[in-house]
């Protein structure tokens, strides 16, 4: 024959290891159990727990509160309310829960809960907060005209993505009858939290803040020059060694008709389609920027290519083309449907491929930043 089990032992060890604060009381609100976690917290024993009541326990203020709180117990659990306690120690808080079982008001918190939950909050204002700076960081429109055309698509992994963009017409002030330049960049910033939206937001400013702080009009503007300006800027702030930054700087001069790149990082070169649809890979990369890598390694150099009618330039970060699904990256599928889209108008080539890419996709998640930049030159330059 089993010995009999006592099951009110076993709930009291239950209710000594667990984090809680429980106080039972009766109706009347006399105490007549508590948890080891209270007894710690307010620095009394069980036995002295036992002598008193709620109301007792609570500073003055608190009392007809205490009382309300006690008789409006319901069997499903109430929502929170917060008490200030008489401790051993002088008045400490706690935020408590009722419900009402068998003729008894059991009372329950967790101030380490409530602190959770009050961080937590917090932290989702920090983050909507972010995402909203870091959606007005990414360009409203980008430059349309007779000369050159953008458009882009982006679409990041999670609510805040690494990734920014940028395409911009230079203001080269009284010279401008002279030049036309337009530059535009991709920067890919290790992971996808709120210090890397944060980075890639710097990334752009301090490329906005080359051209009022180092370029002079009619000056060679060299793609290098920015990257080298960026990199000095963020050495310069200390950033953390475990960040990564992927940066490609592209330069349109429609005057001399050459466009001009610098490649910092990004393995996923840029590409040139020719009108007869040929695909001329941008290649030579250096090394990705970070204070783990020593000043002497991050080297740069500008290279060069002749600009032809009707060319299309496409600028991505890494998370379009290494995207993977039924065991195929979609960098090859991209590189098929280049030939067949290039003449069409860059909005358009955006939306194919967008289409496209979601077809590919399937139910798959999205595991990167999905970040793609267009280009395209009319079929007469001037």
């Amino acid at each position: 024959m089993k010995d009999s089990v006592d099951t009110g032992k076993i709930n009291e060890t239950i209710a000594d290891l667990i984090e809680d604060h429980i106080l039972v009381c009766d109706i009347e609100g006399r105490i007549v159990s508590s948890n080891r976690a209270i007894q710690t917290y307010l620095g009394y024993t069980d036995f002295e727990l036992r002598q008193k009541s709620f109301s007792d326990m609570v500073a003055d203020l608190y009392r007809n509160k205490a009382g309300s709180f006690l008789k409006n117990a319901l069997a499903e659990p109430s929502d929170q309310e917060e008490f200030l306690f008489r401790s051993k120690h002088g008045l400490l808080k706690l935020h408590l829960q009722s419900f009402y079982k068998d003729h008894l008001v059991y009372l329950y918190g967790n101030e380490k809960y409530v602190e959770y939950e009050r961080m937590r909050k917090k932290l989702e204002i920090e983050i909507a907060n972010a995402i909203k700076i870091h959606k007005r960081s990414l360009p409203v429109s980008l430059p349309d005209t007779e000369s050159i055309s953008f458009s882009s698509l982006y679409i990041p992994a999670e609510d805040l993505g690494g990734d920014l963009f940028d395409a911009f017409q230079v203001d080269n002030g009284l010279l401008n009858d002279s030049f036309e330049q337009y530059v535009c960049f991709i920067a890919d910033v290790s992971g996808h939290g709120l210090d890397s939206a944060m980075l890639a937001i710097f990334v752009k400013d301090t490329i906005r803040s080359f051209f009022s702080l180092k370029h002079i009009p009619g000056q060679l503007l060299s793609p290098k020059e920015i990257v080298d300006f960026f990199v000095a800027q963020y050495r310069k702030e200390g950033y953390p060694e475990e960040y990564l930054v992927c940066l490609v700087v592209a330069v349109f001069d429609l005057k001399t008709k050459e466009l001009t790149y610098c490649n910092a990082g990004l393995h996923i070169c840029p590409f040139l389609v020719g009108e007869e649809g040929n695909i001329i890979e941008l290649s030579n990369a250096g090394l990705p920027i970070s204070t783990a890598i020593s000043a002497k390694l991050l080297k740069y150099q500008d290279s060069s290519v002749s600009l032809s009618p009707a060319m299309t330039l496409f600028l991505m970060s890494d998370g379009l083309p290494e995207q993977s699904a039924n065991h195929e990256f979609y960098e090859e599928r991209l590189k098929r449907l280049v030939p067949e889209i290039h003449r069409m108008e860059p909005a358009l080539i955006i939306q194919r491929i967008h289409e496209d890419f979601t077809g590919f996709l399937g139910h798959e998640r999205i595991r990167d930043d999905i970040t793609l930049m267009v280009a395209k030159l009319p079929r007469t330059l001037n």
